[in-house]
């Protein structure tokens, strides 16, 4: 009998880590990235009210602050990852697991540009995203990784809208949350 419970309770708990090992990320696509009414599936959306942005800076502080503050006009939860103090550079992985820990729904990395030393760590940071079931939202992106399942929108701010392409920031924002179909480059405009 004991051996019988002892197999048992093995069982459970290999099977209690099985999902741990397998990733939430849709099959050739970036998390967030419906790019076609095809390919969509209705579904109940994020509340806006339930949403939390985990912004991680690359260290354009001043489009940070512009960044934070349009998801403040737009009435969204946002929390920041800045540089260390005194640090000019940043453990991009590090900072993706700590807003994980929040939980959070989205990140949001602007000025990432994919060259130079730190892009293997952008790598890693952006696949343990991808991992986890995150989106990623990229804004005024330097250069975007090659990887496009790496990020579910690259977003340009314009100052006014330029065409039928320009979008409200937040209504981008809410698009790849809730994976509605939405181009891979979005220009938008700030509230």
């Amino acid at each position: 009998m004991r051996r019988g419970l002892g197999i048992v309770l093995s069982a459970c708990l290999m099977l209690s880590t099985l999902p741990a090992l397998v990733s939430c990320a849709p099959k050739n696509a970036a998390v967030g990235d419906t790019t076609s009414e095809a390919r969509h599936i209705n579904h109940d959306s994020v509340d806006k009210s339930d949403i939390l942005i985990g912004v991680v800076t690359t260290g354009d502080e001043e489009l940070d602050r512009t960044v934070l503050d349009a998801f403040k006009k737009a009435e969204i939860k946002a929390v920041y990852a800045p540089m260390p103090d005194g640090s000019t550079t940043l453990n991009p992985l590090q900072s993706f697991k700590d807003m994980a820990s929040r939980p959070v729904t989205a990140f949001v990395v602007d000025s990432l540009n994919m060259q130079g030393r730190q892009a293997d760590g952008w790598i890693e940071a952006l696949r343990c995203a991808r991992d986890a079931g995150i989106p990623v939202i990229l804004v005024n992106a330097g250069k975007v990784p090659n990887d496009t399942n790496l990020y579910a929108e690259s977003l340009r701010i314009v100052p006014t809208a330029q065409g039928k392409g320009t979008v409200a920031f937040d209504q981008a924002v809410q698009s790849a949350i809730n994976d509605n179909p939405h181009g891979k480059t979005i220009s938008v405009t700030l509230p």
